[in-house]
């Protein structure tokens, strides 16, 4: 394109701004939008290329002619009327991109005599926002502080299960703030505590060589109708085998289904 531009000043929303501004606001974004159509509309004439452009088409043309058996010179240049219309075009372009600059000024100037009433306006959602954030914010305080004093059951299950220990058990309190498996607060790279939520959480996962919960299944024995909950992959194994059936019918139904469905792709593949 041609280096004519015509940059705006971004505001805050409309909402923000008082009534008196809402008259230059609008005739700034008319005036540049009116310059972005301009320029949009007349791109093949704006463009740095146009002259080579313009030279491409007529040589298409005059082979095209010419295998047409017809004159070349009778078909209309393109380059000669690119040559004509672009200093028109780019006249018009600098006019309008002038009129955005004259427009966005005089909005600037009104914008800094209404400041004190922008900032009137912007106060009461800001102060909204921060309580809002102070209060998620003492949740999540909340929140970490009881996932700190569960963490007192990990660490007293691992000294019993995994190091034979027989600590006593001492429930948290409150305040209680989540440490590793090595009794630490969890940091960043340069060693700052400041891991919060899922990446706090992880590390201390991590540290205890990510506990996982196995899932549990409850089943009924067909064989003497004792129900017990086990292991889901132990579970899957007797029913799978004829030995039980599970006791939740949603599980049962979706084994079902699950069943039915690998039988069809074994069908369908022999």
């Amino acid at each position: 394109m041609t280096d004519i531009y015509a940059d705006t000043t971004s505001l805050p929303p409309k909402q923000f701004l008082p009534k008196a501004l809402h008259k230059l606001l609008d005739a700034r974004d008319a005036a540049y939008d009116k310059f972005v159509d301009f320029e949009s509309e007349h791109a093949a004439l704006l463009d740095s290329s146009w002259e080579v452009a313009a030279l491409a088409q007529d040589e298409s043309a005059g082979a095209a002619a010419m295998t047409a058996g017809t004159d070349p010179l009778d078909i209309p240049s393109k380059l000669e009327e690119a040559q004509r219309k672009r200093p028109k075009v780019v006249g018009a372009l600098r006019v309008l991109a002038a009129e955005v600059r004259r427009t966005d000024a005089a909005l600037v100037a009104a914008v800094r005599r209404e400041l004190p009433a922008i900032e009137a306006a912007a106060e009461p959602v800001i102060s909204s926002a921060a309580s809002d954030y102070i209060a998620a914010q003492n949740a999540a305080d909340a929140a970490r502080a009881h996932y700190g004093a569960s963490l007192l059951l990990r660490s007293w299950v691992t000294d019993w299960h995994r190091l034979g220990l027989r600590s006593d058990f001492h429930a948290g309190v409150s305040e209680t703030s989540p440490v590793d498996a090595t009794g630490q607060q969890v940091t960043d790279v340069y060693g700052r505590v400041a891991l919060r939520g899922a990446a706090e959480v992880n590390a201390i996962d991590e540290s205890y060589g990510r506990v996982k919960v196995k899932p549990m299944l409850a089943i009924r024995s067909l064989i003497n109708g004792t129900e017990i909950t086990i292991e889901a992959a132990h579970a899957g194994h007797l029913v799978a085998t004829g030995q039980a059936e599970f006791t939740d019918p949603a599980v049962r139904e979706a084994y079902e289904k699950d069943k039915a469905e690998q039988a069809r792709k074994a069908r369908n593949y022999i």
